[in-house]
């Protein structure tokens, strides 16, 4: 009996990224940028690194793509750049080993300007 196990993505691909802040500044990070509930951005240090934003609204990152599980547990993958997904059963399964989310992993660039 053959058993199939399907993988649901939970968030976009990662990529370096910017956003603007609620003042109109330009905020930019290496990987993926969220904005939190208090407008504040941050951006994953890492070169396509991940980024979520955890149920009460503050953003935590990793080297690898990153997903929130049904306990709103965020882990990312160990891997710069490494995919990280939910299974059917909804376990978080990544690239290499799986590494909880952190805001050490997190910066808010400035973004430079061309004039």
């Amino acid at each position: 009996m053959a058993v199939s196990i399907a993988l649901f993505p939970v968030t976009s691909p990662a990529f370096a990224d910017c956003a603007i802040n609620l003042t109109g500044e330009v905020i930019c990070g290496a990987g993926r940028c969220l904005k939190g509930l208090n407008g504040k951005i941050w951006c994953s240090r890492h070169f396509l690194g991940g980024a979520v934003r955890t149920r009460k609204g503050e953003i935590l990152c990793g080297r690898g793509q990153c997903v929130r599980n049904s306990r709103g547990q965020v882990y990312c993958s160990s891997v710069i750049g490494g995919a990280a997904l939910t299974d059917s059963r909804g376990r978080i399964r990544c690239y290499g080993r799986c590494l909880p989310a952190t805001k050490t992993d997190c910066e808010r660039t400035l973004a430079g300007s061309s004039g």
